[in-house]
């Protein structure tokens, strides 16, 4: 079994698109570009010899690491202690649209500004990218002052840094600068889908850009309507949720990863970028009740959405689009966490019967009525529907909540979730909301 850096070890910072995974030695060993669910560039932490990383540190040993988010944000600090210095590495991910920036922008940019506090040290930057999961050939060439542009296909990363960089091993770049106390540098990275890539800021244009980034994140964070016990843990649980946010579609995501295993060394790998249809009643209640109604809001449209592709039959979990191909394969050439094989993309749960979905979003719908919300005519149709497909559906067996792939079983919570949906379609049939035969779903209801 292979050593891996525990899952502890890292931190998310991510720009409502994707998300990258920081380690507590500056390394982004996790980033899928440009959504959740494509394919990695960095991806270390599933094979740290054919995954690629994109690292900012101190060279040589640490002694000391403390970390932060900048309060009320998604933007990662963190404090290195040497030998003889401390160093500062502020990582941000950035989105085009925070802030009022300009449209001339990368669609997605990762800002990382190292500071020296105290002493000198020299700082050493790694950029290694492995497009697609590792399968894919890169160009590297040098762009004079713009940077360096590494290109695959159709798609460009720009990489341009204040510590000078130079070919690396293999097919990266590298560099190392001594720093002393108060020195400042950035490294940037710029990704756009169509070369040419649009190039990022460097210098005062990148700290704006994490100012910038900071203050987004703050403003939504003043939405915050709670006052009770454990606020702040509260407040970074919401901000957790709206990282994991794709913005363009209102889609939440289970997880930014895939095939981080259940256990060590098993098989139990399963990729989790995608929604799950179960989250949403929850998911839905916890914006709400905290006040983030436009997020919530927006989560029940994908929702509604998604499941209108699938009418009357639900799939438990959809493509942050909606979309319901979610083929899954395994990728053979990479290690796994810690040698936990294999390594799996797509996820072919998605064909499974699991019958407490229906529960799940019909109680997501009579959640967002009973807060004030407004069913359309084609919604209440839609919802009705799902009463009906209930109806006929609730005594059969099902692979059940877990996902197991041992055949489909009679369960105790699909059968209570079904509950749930007629008698949630019950009160929405007698409010007015939905034009439903209630006597019919309450004598299932009562079987």
């Amino acid at each position: 079994m292979q050593s891996c850096r525990p899952i502890a070890d890292y931190a998310v910072i991510g720009n409502c698109r994707t998300a990258a995974l920081v380690s507590r030695e500056g390394s982004i060993d996790w980033l899928c570009l440009p959504r959740f669910d494509s394919p990695s560039v960095f991806g270390a932490i599933l094979d740290p010899d054919r995954g690629g990383r994109f690292s900012v540190r101190p060279a040589g040993e640490l002694r000391g690491l403390s970390r932060r988010y900048l309060p009320g944000t998604n933007v990662l600090e963190m404090t290195f202690a040497t030998s003889g210095a401390r160093v500062r590495l502020t990582d941000a991910m950035i989105a085009a649209a925070e802030g009022g920036r300009p449209e001339l922008h990368p669609a997605h940019e990762i800002v990382r500004r190292v500071e020296v506090l105290e002493g000198e040290a020299d700082v050493e930057v790694l950029f290694d990218p492995r497009p697609g999961y590792g399968q894919r050939a890169i160009r590297l060439r040098q762009a004079g002052s713009l940077g360096f542009l590494c290109s695959w296909g159709s798609e460009a990363i720009v990489v341009r840094s204040e510590i000078r960089l130079g070919a690396g091993e293999g097919r990266g770049l590298r560099g190392v600068e001594r720093l002393r106390a108060g020195d400042r540098r950035f490294v940037v990275l710029g990704y756009d889908q169509q070369v040419p890539s649009v190039v990022p800021a460097i210098g005062d244009g990148a700290a704006r850009a994490i100012d910038d980034s900071a203050r987004w994140w703050r403003d939504w964070s003043g939405g915050l309507r709670y006052d009770g016990p454990y606020r702040e843990a509260v407040l970074r649980s919401a901000l957790a949720l709206k990282l994991l946010t794709f913005a363009p579609s209102g889609a939440i995501v289970a997880a930014p990863t895939t095939s981080l295993p259940e256990a060590i060394g098993g098989d139990r790998n399963w990729d989790y970028r995608y929604c799950w249809l179960r989250d949403a009643s929850l998911t839905l209640g916890a914006l709400f009740d905290i006040g983030f109604e436009a997020e919530a809001g927006a989560f029940l449209s994908w929702m509604l959405h998604a499941t209108r592709l699938t009418w009357p039959r639900l799939q438990i979990l959809y493509d942050v689009y909606g979309r319901t191909r979610l083929e899954e394969r395994e990728l053979g050439h990479l290690a796994g966490y810690g040698g936990s094989r294999p390594v799996r993309v797509g996820n072919d749960a998605a064909g499974q019967l699991q019958l407490d979905v229906y529960g799940e979003v019909v109680d997501a719908v009579y959640r967002f009525v009973c807060r004030g919300g407004r069913l359309d005519r084609a919604t209440g149709r839609m919802v009705a529907g799902l009463g009906r497909t209930v109806a006929r559906s609730w005594r059969e067996p099902d692979e059940g909540i877990w996902e197991t792939r041992g055949g489909r079983r009679h369960h105790t919570l699909s059968r209570v979730m079904c509950w749930v949906a007629l008698d949630r379609l019950v009160r929405l049939a007698e409010a007015g909301h939905v034009k439903a035969d209630a006597d019919g779903l309450r004598r299932e209801r009562e079987a």
